[in-house]
């Protein structure tokens, strides 16, 4: 049944809150006046959230130094340099962490992937001298328009690459929108930047993309490396595209390319290996 507008917002209200905290602190952090108490304060609105901070702020990814026990100490402890990243694992380690049965995705699949594509969406920013938090916020959550058409798709099943080998040809026809661009939808209605949305919406396809097709065409280079990596997911193992033409419109150069992948991987290590019931 084809989705509207409207329904999409609705599906996508019933989400974790902490993707709207996670939009908030997108703007908050551009702004040169914030400090550390106003991010707690933000954080603080989703008791879960909280939790999970404070886990992560006590996991190995940040030392076994003295133990934190309040959401003050572990901002404090992580600081502004990784607050956002930190906050976004946690985001959506909580929205993406159930089974997605439409898709045969098995729980914390969907993470993983979001992660790797955020990690080198935001490496490839940082190499064209762009904006590597919007970059890594967008690769985070390319992916929610799917947990929203597979909590909307009832018994519908995909049927795997060889029926369909582009799943977004796949979810348009069942449902009148890809889950590319039920993410769009869902980040402009929450507020993130046009730069995001568009790019998630337009990846598979950069070079359509006008305004914004440089983001489009990093975040399109970052699932390919993700396919490689062998954590793409069903109906995106292909079609993605490496020329001199992509990466000119990516604004990467040739020759540091695989210089970013290498360090985008290490990052990614770090993040994949977080024991999330033993954080705390």
């Amino acid at each position: 049944m084809n989705l509207g507008h409207d329904t999409i917002v609705s599906l996508g209200s019933r989400l974790p809150p902490s993707l709207g905290v996670f939009g908030r602190l997108q703007g908050m952090l551009e702004d040169p006046d914030v400090d550390l108490d106003d991010i707690v304060d933000l954080v603080k609105i989703d008791p879960s959230l909280t939790f999970q901070i404070i886990k992560l702020a006590n996991s190995a990814l940040y030392g076994l130094r003295s133990r934190c026990e309040s959401l003050e100490e572990a901002v404090a402890r992580v600081g502004f340099g990784d607050i956002h990243q930190i906050i976004g694992l946690a985001v959506t380690r909580h929205s993406f962490q159930g089974e997605l049965s439409v898709y045969d995705i098995a729980g914390g699949r969907l993470w993983e992937n979001a992660v790797a594509a955020a990690t080198l969406s935001s490496t490839f920013a940082e190499l064209a001298g762009n904006d590597s938090k919007h970059a890594y916020a967008t690769g985070l959550l390319r992916n929610i328009g799917k947990v929203v058409l597979n909590n909307h798709a009832g018994h519908l099943r995909y049927p795997g690459e060889e029926v369909a080998p582009d799943v977004q040809v796949w979810e348009k026809a069942q449902h009148g929108f890809s889950s590319a661009e039920v993410a769009g939808i869902l980040l402009d209605h929450w507020r993130f930047a046009p730069e995001m949305f568009n790019a998630v919406c337009s990846h598979r396809n950069p070079r359509e993309c006008v305004e914004f097709g440089a983001s489009a065409a990093r975040l399109h280079l970052a699932c390919g490396v993700v396919a490689e990596w062998g954590c793409h997911l069903p109906g995106e193992s292909t079609g993605w595209s490496r020329d001199d033409a992509m990466l000119e419109l990516a604004g990467i150069p040739q020759e540091g390319f695989e210089s970013a992948v290498t360090r985008a991987r290490e990052q990614f290590a770090k993040y994949s290996v977080i024991e999330w019931s033993n954080a705390a």
